[in-house]
C-alpha cells in the first residue's frame, strides 16, 4: 500500500489520456431526487462506454464511493467525504497511469538509463532541500546565530584553559596573544557558516523551485508546492528513510554538455551555471539526472 507525500494529478490525467483516449475529471452520484439519481447513472454509464477498460473500473469505483454520500448529512462531514474520494481515485488513477508508463527501476549509482524522457522509478534516501527553512536558520537571532554565539564561548574557554596552565613569565617569553587568537579561531568558526549561507543563496538563484530532493547518486528531483499531499513545511523533519520516486528525466547536467557555439552567449551562461550547481551539489557522480517527479510515495 502506498502512502502518497507528492501526486502531480495534472501528469497522471494526461498519461490515461493519452493512453486510453479518455479521461474522468469528476464523476458524482449525489441523490437529489429519483429522478435525477437515474438521470445520473445513465450519464455515467454513457460515459463509462466510451472509455477504456481499466477507466470503466474507474468510474464505478467513483460512483460507489460517491454513493456513500448519500448518508452524510453534514456540510463539514459532505466536504470531508468528498476530499477523500478524490484523493482515493487520484491514487487509483495513478496505479492506472504507472500501468502504461512502465518506468525503469534504476538501481543506486547506476545512470545508464537515464536518458532525457524516459520514465524512471527509483527508490532512494534522498536528502530533503527546503530553502526557505534553511535561510531561516540564517536569520538574525536565529538557529545560527545561536550556533555561532555558543561555539565562541567554547572555544574562549578552551583558550582560558590552555592560559591557566603558563605563569606570566612563560605567556611573555612564549609572545602568544590570547586575545588575538581567540578572535582569530572565533572568525574562522563563524566564516564556515557565512560560506554556507552563500552557498544556499547561490542555489536558490540556479534552481528555481522552493524545495527539491537529492540523492547521493545524482538525482535531482524538483519539487512543486501545488502537488503535494503532505505539508511540505513538515517533509524535512516528518519523513525520512526509503522513499520511491517515479517521474521522468528532463536534463541531464554533466561535464560533456559544453555549448556548441562558443559565439552563444545564452548557451555559455547556462553551461556555467550548470557547471556551478554540478559541483555545489552533494553527489558522487558526474552527471546531474534532473527529474520531473510524478509521485513520491512510501511503500509498493
Amino acid at each position: 500500500m502506498k502512502q502518497f507525500l507528492y501526486l502531480d494529478i495534472d501528469i497522471v490525467n494526461s498519461i490515461i489520456a493519452q493512453s486510453e483516449q479518455g479521461l474522468i475529471q469528476s464523476l458524482s452520484n449525489e441523490q437529489v431526487s429519483s429522478d435525477t439519481e437515474s438521470d445520473n447513472s445513465k450519464k455515467a454509464a454513457n460515459i463509462s462506454a466510451k472509455l477504456g477498460g481499466s477507466l470503466v473500473k474507474l468510474a464505478k469505483a467513483e460512483a460507489n464511493l460517491s454513493g456513500s454520500l448519500e448518508s452524510v448529512e453534514s456540510s463539514s462531514s459532505t466536504s470531508t467525504s468528498r476530499e477523500i474520494i478524490s484523493k482515493t481515485m487520484h491514487d487509483a488513477a495513478f496505479d492506472i497511469a504507472y500501468s502504461h508508463i512502465s518506468p525503469i527501476k534504476i538501481v543506486n549509482g547506476d545512470q545508464g538509463a537515464d536518458d532525457t524522457g524516459n520514465y524512471i522509478e527509483m527508490t532512494r534516501v534522498f536528502d530533503f532541500v527546503d530553502f526557505d527553512y534553511l535561510e531561516g536558520l540564517f536569520e538574525k537571532e536565529g538557529i545560527i546565530d545561536f550556533i555561532k554565539k555558543n561555539t565562541a564561548e567554547q572555544i574562549e574557554a578552551e583558550a582560558e584553559k590552555i592560559k591557566e596552565e603558563y605563569n606570566r613569565e612563560q605567556l611573555r617569553k612564549s609572545g602568544i596573544n590570547f586575545k588575538a587568537e581567540i578572535k582569530k579561531a572565533i572568525a574562522v568558526s563563524d566564516k564556515q557558516f557565512d560560506d554556507i549561507a552563500i552557498i544556499i543563496r547561490a542555489l536558490r538563484g540556479l534552481i528555481p523551485y522552493n524545495r527539491m530532493l537529492i540523492s547521493n547518486d545524482g538525482y535531482l528531483i524538483p519539487l512543486n508546492t501545488k502537488y503535494f499531499r503532505v505539508d511540505p513545511i513538515d517533509l524535512g523533519f516528518k519523513y525520512g528513510g526509503e522513499i520511491t520516486c517515479v517521474g521522468m528525466v528532463t536534463n541531464i547536467i554533466g561535464e560533456d554538455t559544453n555549448p556548441n557555439d562558443d559565439k552563444n552567449i545564452f548557451a555559455t551562461l547556462q553551461f556555467t551555471a550548470n557547471e556551478v550547481l554540478r559541483s555545489m551539489l552533494p553527489t558522487n557522480q558526474n552527471n546531474l539526472c534532473v527529474v520531473h517527479p510524478i509521485a513520491i510515495y512510501y511503500g509498493s
